[in-house]
């Protein structure tokens, strides 16, 4: 059993404390040196909070954490813009559309940079300019969070737009691994899985199913190293994004069940470890959480609240809106 209370404890208090940069709702630092208001200071913190049942409720709250987002916005583009810089201009906007999206709020100004994907030539034109060889995973950040932003900003595009783009990213799937990308291995890489996974929850927002489901759990599978993560580099996103398509995929074709549910529980218990060394939490940073927090409710939603447990069932921001 991973008791995971006393962590959401301490988010919600010491966490909370160090990483606030001024006394209005929703105001929090990307990094706690920092400390002046950012981006991801204010959606991370959103993106944890939500899952976490700690939102605030009361209209006067909300409504500052909104405005802070809302205020990032530039009116001419439609873009969100981080400052210092951080990820990039359509990772940035679908960041915080998806923070406003968790308050129940939309931007201030429309999404005006859409204009340029806005007929089936010039979508496909950009994600065929993708880097789809070397790049998949620096790349979703642009081919998924173009996709996610306009779908939560409804009217935006129509409805015709959107199978322009599923046409197009199902062809991007190989066979031999079900994962995206071009010239990759048979049994895919890391590369990959993290890209993919940006594209998955697209697939999932939207009903879709995608190719080669049993492929793509024998390369996830494949891919985990016998820490329980994918990447020692990157343990805690690219841990996330393994477990997301394993879990989501065996959703939509039954394959390997027992192989999954150890892999899951391997990969939940080396994030426990990491969380439970109160050394290792000095180092955890908002956007670190979300990818903690949004892993747990993964995790939790398929072993059960009998082996991941928590006072109150942990949210998953995925369930509500298509982007992290």
């Amino acid at each position: 059993m991973f008791d995971l209370r006393e962590f959401i404890e301490w988010v919600r208090t010491d966490f909370q404390r160090r990483y606030r940069a001024a006394p209005e709702a929703g105001s929090y630092a990307r990094r706690a040196e920092e400390k002046r208001v950012h981006l991801y200071g204010i959606a991370d913190m959103a993106c944890v909070l939500y899952a976490l049942h700690d939102l605030p409720c009361e209209e006067a709250a909300r409504g500052q954490w909104v405005r802070g987002l809302q205020d990032l916005q530039d009116p001419g583009t439609g873009y969100f813009v981080a400052d210092p810089p951080d990820h990039g201009g359509l990772h940035n906007t679908a960041f915080a559309l998806g923070a406003l999206n968790l308050l129940s709020a939309l931007p201030r100004h429309p999404l005006a940079f859409a204009r340029e994907v806005g007929t089936r030539e010039s979508l496909h034109a950009f994600l065929d300019g993708l880097d789809w060889r070397r790049g998949v995973y620096r790349c979703s950040h642009d081919g998924a969070g173009l996709a996610s932003a306009l779908a939560m900003v409804p009217g935006t595009v129509g409805s015709e737009w959107f199978e322009w783009y599923f046409a197009c990213t199902d062809r991007l799937f190989a066979a031999a691994s079900g994962l995206m990308g071009l010239g990759k291995p048979p049994s895919g890489d890391c590369d990959q899985i993290g890209g993919t996974f940006h594209y998955a929850f697209l697939y999932e927002y939207f009903g879709r199913t995608m190719p080669h489901p049993r492929q793509r759990i024998d390369a996830v599978l494949g891919l985990q190293r016998a820490s329980g993560c994918w990447d020692e580099q990157n343990p805690l996103w690219l841990t996330l994004d393994a477990v997301y398509m394993l879990v989501r995929t065996l959703r939509r074709a039954e394959h390997r069940r027992s192989d999954v549910i150890s892999a899951v529980r391997r990969s939940a218990a080396a994030i426990f470890e990491r969380i439970g060394d109160p050394q290792a939490r000095t180092a955890l940073r908002p956007h670190d959480l979300t990818a903690i927090t949004a892993l747990l409710a993964e995790c939790q939603q398929f072993l059960g609240a009998g082996e991941v447990r928590t006072s109150l069932p942990l949210l998953a921001i995925l369930d509500r809106r298509p982007f992290i």
